[in-house]
């Protein structure tokens, strides 16, 4: 039974990991996408609506809207892979943090 328990914390994490990713990327890259991507995008990530309730709001299918999730998230990652925004930015905000933390160490 803790296996079962591990195996679903694990998939929980792995969730949470990549809606914290995908909305990094919405803050860089929103302005990229049409205003309908970001209207369905902020409903489902950030209304926290179900894709029942999206489709029902707009007047399409469940279908669609799980095809516009994906084909957004595909968009967002793919202006990620050509302008590296959101990893330069990891990168820096990394480096200025060590910075921080050797210069606390030099200062006692």
């Amino acid at each position: 039974m803790a296996a079962l328990n591990d195996v679903s914390d694990d998939k929980d994490k792995e969730r949470l990991e990549q809606r914290v990713s995908l909305n990094l990327l919405y803050d860089f890259y929103a302005p990229l996408l049409t205003e309908y991507q970001r209207e369905v995008y902020e409903m489902l990530s950030f209304s926290d609506l179900a894709p029942a309730e999206v489709a029902r709001l707009l007047g399409i299918s469940r279908q669609a809207v799980h095809i516009l999730e994906r084909r957004i998230m595909k968009r967002l990652e793919d202006i990620e892979e050509e302008l590296h925004f959101a990893e330069t930015t990891r990168r820096l905000e990394e480096r200025i943090r060590k910075l921080e933390e050797e210069n606390k160490a030099l200062r006692g």
